[in-house]
């Protein structure tokens, strides 16, 4: 009963969804990655620097840290995204009594970079983003990486998501150099 009362109707947030997502887009395809860290959803972060000595500004100065060497690492190996997808929604819910719209996104990222060896090689991943918006106070899009979540660590945060949320597939694989 309470999966038919989360129920939102089709398309009423999605679209709102993948305008902002792909804001996003456009930050993995410049290698900001502390875009994600800014935007994520608020609970999430707040869990993340709850764990971690020194606060918020501590964890986002060692996040900034983290995200240069990251970079430094992707440019000393050539490492290119040359393609970040937003796909359509897979599912779309009203979650915390109704205050919040949760929205699910495939992504798709093809990123092409050398082996330490010197080969090139191409890798495609295929993940899920989800997507929050408080309907309550108005407030923004906020994500979550959920490429690593499976539907019941999304419903530790989310109580009353319903028990069939269709979450779209995870994969990587290597890719032809030449495609």
């Amino acid at each position: 009963m309470v999966a038919a009362a989360c129920a939102v109707q089709a398309g009423e947030y999605g679209d709102s969804a993948v305008q902002a997502a792909r804001e996003l887009s456009g930050a993995v395809k410049t290698g900001d990655m502390m875009w994600m860290i800014e935007k994520m959803y608020a609970p999430m972060k707040k869990q993340l620097v709850s764990s971690f000595p020194g606060g918020e500004a501590a964890f986002m100065k060692t996040m900034r840290e983290k995200m240069q060497g990251a970079a430094a690492v992707m440019k000393e190996r050539g490492m290119v995204v040359e393609t970040y997808e937003i796909g359509q929604p897979t599912a779309e819910h009203l979650v915390k009594n109704g205050d919040e719209v949760l929205v699910v996104l495939p992504t798709r990222m093809v990123i092409s970079m050398k082996r330490p060896d010197g080969m090139p090689v191409k890798i495609e991943n295929t993940g899920v983003l989800v997507l929050v918006k408080d309907l309550k106070d108005k407030g923004p899009w906020t994500f979550i990486d959920a490429s690593k979540m499976n539907a019941n660590a999304l419903r530790s945060m989310f109580y009353d998501l319903p028990e069939k949320v269709n979450l779209p597939p995870v994969s990587s694989r290597q890719l032809p150099v030449g495609q």
